[in-house]
């Protein structure tokens, strides 16, 4: 007998309960998943930084790169991160990973749906970033206020060409799904590297929980 669609559902979502529950047991999961999210948003977002205002020329507030790259960073870090700790469990339990069996999941293919998903959900970042901190907003203002206006950047504004946000927007994807990827393989790898140390001071019979140390085995 087919069951119910409400039935599905509500399988569905005890499902995925008991992914998020295991896959946070421990605090060090919750450390990882905001590592990963830090270097997403920082050297990623140092990279889409250089695409969007220094090749492309983006119209953002009249301050310095290293400035202007901490501030949209700092948005980024802060808007995407719950999405991350959202994602990376997601992406596991998508590719069949269920309670301790995350040893069956290639990291090659976490770390691409991964960085192809976190590329999909900055697609709309250029747009956000002129309704939030392009030039001429309030935290723009503020921004230009606390930092100081540069004034190569005031007078390279004057002639900053409109860009479309869905032209950028496809670039912030066609550039991400790689950027992306990459940053997520060297943050897994990281994270594996503090947990095989960890281990090592604990001793070899460390209990093991799954995290993100156990992806790609």
């Amino acid at each position: 007998m087919t069951a119910s669609p409400a039935v599905r559902v509500r399988e569905s979502a005890r499902s995925w309960r008991r992914v998020l529950r295991s896959f946070y047991s421990r605090p060090l999961a919750y450390g990882a998943a905001v590592f990963v999210s830090a270097i997403l948003a920082y050297a990623g977002g140092g990279i889409m930084f250089w695409l969007h205002a220094i090749y492309r020329g983006e119209n953002g507030p009249p301050i310095g790169h290293w400035q202007h790259w901490l501030l949209d960073s700092t948005l980024g870090f802060v808007a995407l991160t719950p999405v991350v700790l959202l994602l990376l469990p997601a992406v596991l339990w998508t590719l069949g990973w269920q309670g301790r069996k995350a040893d069956g999941v290639r990291v090659g293919g976490y770390v691409v749906v991964v960085g192809m998903l976190f590329a999909l959900v900055t697609g709309p970042g250029p747009l956000l970033h002129n309704a939030i901190a392009g030039a001429g907003t309030p935290l723009a203002n503020l921004a230009t206020d606390v930092f100081g206006p540069d004034p190569q950047m005031v007078e390279r504004q004057t002639d900053a060409p409109e860009r479309s946000a869905f032209t950028e927007g496809v670039l912030q994807v066609a550039l991400g799904i790689p950027v992306y990827s990459l940053l997520t393989l060297a943050s897994i790898a990281a994270v594996r590297r503090v947990v095989r140390l960890s281990r090592r001071d604990r001793g070899p019979g460390a209990a093991r929980a799954p995290t993100l140390a156990g992806a790609g085995r």
